[in-house]
């Protein structure tokens, strides 16, 4: 293969990976893996494996993106180390998706032994982000934290082999940081992925999807914030419907948004929009915000748990760190209808009492998901959180 046809290649290619166009990627990839196989370019080949696996992982297309980088992680010199590295990381995401615990535990280990055998351990923040993500699907939100921050710090002496940007490592701070109910932290790394550069789309989609966690947490203005929270959420949902690939997260956050707010058709709308309504949960959480608001009852975000204060008589709590009660209702005019007494009418109660019935419904027909899950992953973490949902919904029951 001739350096000015691999040269062409590398550009395109990196030129249709910025744009997240991963159809053009396979192909040019695929291109440059024939004319590598062609003249018996190993290192060349290892690339294209490379690349060809991370383009078909991305628009989830599980089959091809093993096959692909399975070849490249078990390629030998002359293969560029870092490309067989790269190879691993990409299976171990993989993995943490889609595959037994122990699958997972054993490529964490081998890229450890692959690092240290070739004198990269420069290069283990991308190991440290892939156990933080593991200990995040078994949630495990702590040990999730001391993952990521060791692999924010650890990118930083990565000067020489391909990493992430670094809103890639800030969002996931942010991410934890909301999981454990941490508003101050939250805002912090808002405020640092906001002022980051923004090199890739991606770190453009990270800052509006860490603006959205701190509306889910209750913290109005945050940095960056162009409208309020459902021009935000709906203009993300927007961009989504153009991207190919991974976008669970940056959806489920937005629609999470919408149903604090109230926006009950975007989000029915998105649910049935391909690789957006995908969050196991949500079509339950739905009915679950609509019988709250027929019941006068605050919106509540099912994930913030922010700390209880210590004591009574401790100073009132930032915006959106305290949970509301239950039996709070909403101002005369700002909720449901309400019959004189200040309660929801015979109808809207009935209406609520639907929706609990919808979103019970949904959370039984989880159980089978959140089994499977936990067994593969041994832990019960998702059985919990189907149990928390199931619990939500008991408890409104009893206002009905």
């Amino acid at each position: 293969m001739s350096q000015t046809t691999l040269h062409q290649i590398r550009r395109r290619f990196s030129d249709a990976y910025r744009a997240r166009d991963y159809t053009a990627c396979i192909r040019l990839a695929t291109e440059g893996l024939h004319l590598a196989e062609a003249s018996a370019d190993v290192a060349t080949q290892t690339l294209m494996l490379v690349w060809l696996g991370e383009s078909h992982w991305q628009r989830k297309e599980t089959e091809p993106a093993v096959a692909a980088l399975a070849r490249a992680a078990a390629a030998e010199p002359p293969a560029a180390p870092g490309d067989v590295f790269n190879a691993l990381s990409t299976l171990l995401n993989i993995a943490i998706l889609e595959r037994p615990l122990a699958e997972a535990r054993a490529l964490i280990a081998q890229g450890h032994a692959h690092l240290e055998r070739h004198g990269q351990q420069r290069s283990r923040h991308m190991l440290d982000l892939a156990e933080g993500d593991l200990a995040a699907r078994r949630g495990d939100w702590r040990a999730a934290q001391h993952h990521y921050r060791a692999a924010y710090e650890h990118q930083q002496g990565d000067t020489g082999s391909p990493r992430f940007t670094l809103a890639s490592y800030q969002i996931k701070l942010a991410e934890a940081s909301f999981m454990l109910g941490d508003a101050e932290a939250l805002s912090h790394w808002c405020d640092q992925i906001h002022a980051a550069p923004k090199l890739v789309e991606g770190d453009r989609l990270r800052a509006e999807q860490v603006r959205l966690l701190c509306y889910r947490a209750g913290i109005a203005e945050p940095a960056g914030a162009r409208g309020d929270a459902v021009t935000t959420a709906r203009r993300l949902l927007r961009w989504l419907e153009e991207i190919d690939g991974h976008q669970a997260d940056f959806a489920r956050d937005a629609m999470q948004v919408l149903l604090r707010e109230g926006d009950w058709l975007s989000v029915e709308t998105w649910l049935d929009y391909p690789g957006i309504g995908d969050d196991p949960l949500m079509r339950g959480d739905l009915h679950l915000a609509r019988a709250r608001h027929r019941l006068g009852m605050p919106a509540r975000d099912p994930a913030w748990s922010p700390p209880i204060a210590a004591a009574e008589g401790d100073a009132h709590p930032a915006a959106g760190t305290s949970a509301p009660s239950e039996g709070a209702t909403l101002a005369p005019g700002m909720g449901p209808s309400v019959e004189p007494g200040g309660q929801p009418d015979t109808k809207t109660i009935a209406k609520a009492r639907d929706d609990l019935a919808a979103a019970r419904a949904q959370y039984l027909d989880k159980q089978a998901w959140a089994r499977r899950e936990d067994q593969r992953l041994e832990t019960n973490h998702h059985r919990r959180l189907v149990e928390a949902r199931l619990q939500q919904v008991e408890v409104l029951a009893s206002h009905c």
